[in-house]
């Protein structure tokens, strides 16, 4: 999701998606997936990529800044952050340029524990557990609504974001036996949004996953 940029200390949620999310409609488009994965000690990992098409790529050093991208998505960004909220490592971190000429950017993080995780990744995420059953809840951020704008407006924005999307997949100690919304991949949990869904008010209000 668009709240899955890293979250900055007195900054509401809110405001820092606000803020992603206007970025993203000067910028064209862009795919996140996020793969968490909680396992049966309690420690936490995720696995995070960034696209960018090709157009779109170069988009931050119009404002003169060494980095492509003006919000937190460099190496710099995750050490500091690493540095701001203890028990979450950056594993690795990786840049490719694709033959199409979009960039993806490549992040894999380690945690003590998924509450860790989930401050460091400016995401509501809540899990309990009980006799090796568990509920994983994902609060989706709330943001500004396009939905009252006048069609031309709505068309013009639908033209500007493309086909932005979110995707997040949670696997759980064990087999998953329920997501509302999303779908089961074998031992996976997934959940789809498009950034245009999120915009217009569309998006599910929060993701659960049951083991």
């Amino acid at each position: 999701m668009a709240d899955l940029i890293l979250n900055k200390p007195g900054a509401s949620r809110t405001g820092l998606l606000f803020s992603f999310l206007s970025v993203l409609l000067l910028s064209s488009c862009l795919h996140v997936d996020t793969d968490i994965k909680l396992k049966k000690d309690g420690s936490a990992e995720a696995s995070i990529s960034y696209t960018f098409s090709p157009d779109s790529v170069d988009f931050g050093r119009g404002f003169g800044a060494d980095e492509p991208w003006p919000f937190p998505l460099t190496e710099k960004d995750f050490t500091q952050q690493s540095l701001r909220i203890s028990g979450v490592k950056l594993k690795s971190y990786r840049v490719h340029t694709e033959s199409d000429g979009s960039e993806r950017i490549d992040v894999k993080l380690k945690a003590e524990s998924l509450s860790c995780l989930s401050e460091y990744l400016g995401m509501d995420l809540t899990v309990t557990e009980r006799d090796g059953d568990g509920t994983m809840v994902f609060t989706l951020p709330s943001t500004y609504s396009i939905s009252a704008a006048d069609p031309q407006s709505l068309e013009e924005i639908e033209n500007i974001i493309g086909d932005s999307s979110f995707r997040l997949s949670f696997k759980p100690p064990s087999s998953p036996e329920v997501s509302e919304p999303g779908r089961i991949e074998r031992n996976t949990a997934v959940l789809e949004l498009t950034l245009s869904d999120i915009l217009q008010g569309k998006s599910p209000d929060s993701w659960v996953v049951s083991w």
